[in-house]
């Protein structure tokens, strides 16, 4: 109760809550009418005006339909009609239904009302009123006569025992009423910081595939230009020897058709995935096949090893390039992600057999836990990864095939195998 900064407002309740408190204000209704006959009969107690006293109690329990949608309204009723009822006859004010209704009213006014200043004012007016009123009943009534027979005078334990129930009823109810509004604002700034949250892993997965497709644009920019700068070469050399050595300018030409037919086949592969300029800067050869193995670190820890099958072979620059950038981002992971104590690089040259081309693959282990891995599960919008997108996305545009997940027998498993043509 302290703390009473409601800058946030509610939302008004919805369809289902509307719905809820109407049924909840039929079933007060009637109960209301029955607790007044019950009680009535139990005491024995004469109503002066029964149709009169049953439409209070009725109506009363109807107005609980109000409470979510119009708390301040609903409060303001259902301490007119208590204040009536007691004037009109004082053994119906104790009956359980009307004070559970009026405590209701009152903890839905601080739970629900999206209007502070309101809240505060019709707070003070119904607590002076009952407080007032209540007071006003033990004034204009004579005290008892009767002979003391505790510690206190029995005028004054009945007044300090009807002031400390109300106090504890009216403001707990406040208190009460208080705590699920703030409940209510914790709930929504959870919820809108989750949303927050999720947009800015939206925009960061998108800059990161944005980022990630300007570096296979360098790269192939890179890689063409080799192509066509050998062309350029071997066509100057044909033109030259075309008259005295006819067979060496067919070999040249041989190799232009190649390289020719490499290059279209590695633009249409790359370019359909750009979607963003590339920027200028200072230029590096780029790694191959050869640097995968500079890749691992052994004296580290986690412990990476680097480990070669198969009898090397040429590959294009292409596949070379994508295969060290996939093993490149498959140990990045598994550095910042697994948990992981050891890992391995794997390098493998498959031989073509009589159905299968030949291929190149590499795969990078590790005997981390796969189920907390921040590699371990696909990118998400949730879970912040975007590395695995590229590498799918490499070993998608050469033809290839990737293999992420967990192992059987414990850690995770970064596989991509390319075809390449020899």
């Amino acid at each position: 109760m302290l703390d009473l900064d409601r800058a946030w407002a509610r939302p008004a309740p919805d369809r289902a809550q509307v719905r809820a408190d109407v049924v909840g204000g039929v079933v007060a209704a009637v109960a209301s009418v029955v607790s007044v006959e019950v009680w009535r009969s139990g005491a024995r107690i004469e109503l002066s005006d029964p149709l009169f006293v049953y439409g209070l109690f009725a109506l009363a329990g109807l107005l609980f339909a109000g409470r979510r949608r119009f708390p301040l309204t609903t409060l303001i009723l259902e301490s007119v009609i208590f204040i009536v009822i007691g004037e009109h006859q004082a053994q119906l004010g104790v009956v359980f239904t009307l004070q559970i209704v009026l405590f209701v009213a009152l903890y839905s006014a601080w739970a629900w009302s999206r209007r502070p200043r309101a809240l505060m004012a019709t707070s003070v007016v119904v607590i002076v009123a009952m407080f007032g009123w209540l007071v006003w009943q033990f004034v204009r009534e004579d005290p008892p006569t009767a002979p003391r027979v505790g510690l206190l005078p029995q005028y004054g334990a009945m007044i300090a025992y009807s002031l400390a129930i109300n106090v504890i009823y009216f403001f707990g109810a406040m208190a009460w009423g208080h705590g699920a509004w703030r409940s209510a604002r914790q709930r929504a700034e959870i919820a809108d910081r989750i949303v927050a949250e999720r947009h800015a892993q939206d925009r960061d997965r998108d800059s990161a595939v944005q980022a990630e497709r300007v570096r296979i644009a360098r790269d192939l920019h890179d890689v063409v230009a080799h192509h066509v700068s050998g062309i350029g070469v071997q066509a100057a050399g044909a033109g030259r020897v075309m008259d005295a050595r006819p067979e060496v300018a067919r070999e040249a030409l041989s190799v232009i058709e190649t390289s020719s037919r490499q290059a279209v086949q590695q633009m249409h592969q790359l370019v359909g995935l750009l979607r963003a300029d590339d920027e200028r800067g200072d230029r590096v050869p780029q790694p191959g096949l050869a640097e995968i193995a500079s890749l691992a670190s052994p004296d580290d820890r986690p412990a990476v090893t680097f480990r070669r099958v198969g009898d090397p072979f040429e590959v294009p620059p292409t596949v070379g390039l994508s295969m060290f950038r996939i093993a490149q981002e498959a140990v990045s992971n598994l550095r910042r992600h697994a948990g992981a104590c050891a890992g391995e690089i794997v390098l493998r040259f498959v031989p073509a057999g009589e159905q299968e081309a030949a291929a190149v693959e590499v795969e990078v282990i590790d005997d981390g836990s796969a189920t907390t891995s921040g590699a371990g599960s696909a990118p998400t919008s949730s879970s912040g990864g975007f590395g695995l997108t590229g590498i799918r996305e490499r070993a998608a545009m050469h033809g290839g095939e990737a293999e992420i997940g967990a192992r059987p027998d414990g850690g995770f498993r970064v596989r991509v195998r390319i075809p390449v043509a020899t």
